[in-house]
């Protein structure tokens, strides 16, 4: 696909053009990959397959088929983020994983998988919308600015949103993937609980149900990561090895007005726990050169399909947690990864 055919019916904005390059070395003095000033506008995805933008430019490929770039990052424009997430996907919620946040100047390496993209957001709301969750980022991670500019709720349009890439010579590379992310769906609460693992039956969630036994009607069952990232461990400088001892809480989601002893009358053929919370301790490897916050990403998994609620019909997406048995013990299932912050 060439760049004007790609470019031709997508409505374009400006974004900040030379904040952000790919270098193959750590002194981040050559770098033959950059941004253009050009934008598909909040929250929709750019995503590049990792192959088709970095072979043949000296850059070090990683583990796993991907490659190892570092991250040329100059000041980002007040109230204001540059993220990086990696895998990437449109049928991604917030267009895939974050593994980078920055808001100052930095030189960073990266680990990209196959597929990845570039987005810049705009304010608390925002930059929390991109990467799924209402908590992740607040004022004290935009530094450069002051708590008074970063009002909730404002999107600057003409920044924010997934950007393309470019080579030196102005060249711009297309991307494999543009248009938006499939939308959030609707999650509730985590409870909280001292225990390692717990399992939610309490009376609350049993009252007297509004949907029929057993009208699930499945189209489809399906694995996918949950739409939040929980930070479990901050300030993590590579090389070298960290104890993670952060609870990780993960609850069920549904995509429909229904509670959760509804979606238990339904009978969907696997077990629905309403929350699920793994304090086991474990060890992460930081390499050299990385350092940030450690990110976990729970595994769901899900069925979509439609049933009988007070005698009409419903249908939409449930999901509940993911676990593995791991030494005798039962824990989420998930990613964890570095999500580098400046």
């Amino acid at each position: 696909m060439g760049a004007l055919a790609f470019l031709s019916g997508v409505a374009l904005v400006q974004a900040q053009e030379d904040v952000f390059k790919f270098c193959p070395e750590s002194t981040c003095g050559d770098c033959p990959v950059g941004l253009t000033s050009q934008g598909t506008g909040f929250p929709n995805c750019v995503i590049y397959n990792s192959d088709d933008v970095f072979p043949g430019l000296g850059f070090t490929g990683s583990e796993g088929g991907g490659w190892k770039p570092y991250l040329d990052v100059a000041q980002p424009d007040p109230n204001c983020k540059t993220l990086v997430k990696s895998p990437a996907s449109t049928s991604e919620v917030g267009c895939g994983y974050l593994i980078a946040a920055f808001s100052q100047p930095v030189c960073a390496v990266v680990e990209l998988e196959l597929s990845f993209m570039v987005q810049f957001c705009c304010g608390i709301d925002e930059c929390n919308e991109a990467v799924g969750s209402s908590s992740a980022f607040s004022a004290a991670d935009f530094p450069a600015s002051s708590s008074s500019s970063l009002s909730t709720g404002k999107r600057i349009s003409t920044l924010s949103g997934g950007v393309l890439l470019k080579y030196p010579n102005g060249t711009v590379i297309p991307p494999a993937e543009m248009g938006p992310p499939p939308a959030v769906k609707k999650r509730s609460s985590p409870r909280n609980s001292n225990s390692r693992v717990t399992r939610l039956r309490n009376r609350s969630t049993l009252h007297k149900r509004d949907c029929e036994e057993g009208s699930w009607n499945q189209q489809e069952e399906y694995t996918r990561p949950a739409d939040n990232t929980q930070i479990v461990s901050r300030n993590a400088v590579g090389p070298g090895t960290i104890e993670i001892t952060a609870s990780r809480t993960q609850s069920y989601t549904t995509s429909m007005n229904i509670g959760f002893a509804d979606i238990l009358s339904f009978g969907l053929g696997f077990e629905v726990q309403e929350s699920f919370t793994d304090s086991t301790a474990f060890s992460f490897t930081l390499e050299e050169g990385q350092s940030g916050n450690v990110g976990f990403t729970a595994f769901l998994r899900c069925t979509r399909g439609s049933g009988r609620c007070n005698d009409g019909d419903v249908e939409g997406e449930i999901c509940t947690p993911l676990t593995v048995e791991q030494g005798g013990q039962t824990i989420l299932d998930g990613k964890y990864a570095v999500v580098i912050d400046s």
